[in-house]
């Protein structure tokens, strides 16, 4: 392939897991040479994980949050313990693979990683990856309140980690 995309599909891996770093493996292994690798995921501070810092229970591991975990425990995610020495680290895998939504809210039950720039430059760099452009992109969303706020509009600040990758 010329070009792959990845969009919003490292996320919903576990950040201490083999399954992130093959993901990124096998996407620049079906690139041809010089082919490019499009990437872009939630990035740190999003303000969907701040929302998520406030909910007891959600955040599993640093920067790593189950989504509507409260409503719905089992959505298809096993969990995949890897013995390690003293602790064990846990990987949440969707039985059924991603689940998409046109809105672009999660579905219930989803997990979400929130990247740091150096996370993604290593996890593509480990693939055999070049780095061609590494940079947060954010925006300001708002909309309209369903029950009224002081200024009768809600903003959220959105804030993805975008990336272009050449396989040399």
């Amino acid at each position: 392939a010329n070009i792959v995309l990845l969009q919003f599909t490292l996320s919903t891996v576990g950040p201490k897991s083999i399954f992130m770093k093959n993901a990124v493996i096998n996407a620049s292994n079906i690139l041809q040479k010089g082919g490019v690798l499009l990437f872009r995921d939630f990035g740190r501070y999003d303000d969907d994980q701040l929302q998520l810092n406030s909910i007891v229970g959600a955040r599993l591991e640093d920067n790593f949050y189950m989504r509507g975990f409260e409503e719905e425990k089992d959505e298809g995610y096993g969990v995949l313990r890897e013995a390690g020495s003293r602790t064990e680290s846990i990987n949440y895998v969707h039985s059924a693979g991603l689940v998409h939504s046109s809105s672009m809210e999660a579905p219930k039950g989803t997990v979400c990683y929130f990247f740091n720039l150096e996370d993604v430059r290593k996890l593509f760099i480990d693939a055999g990856l070049e780095v061609l452009q590494l940079e947060y992109v954010t925006r300001v969303h708002k909309k309209s309140a369903k029950s009224g706020t002081a200024n009768g509009a809600i903003s959220r600040k959105r804030i993805w980690v975008h990336g272009r990758f050449r396989k040399p």
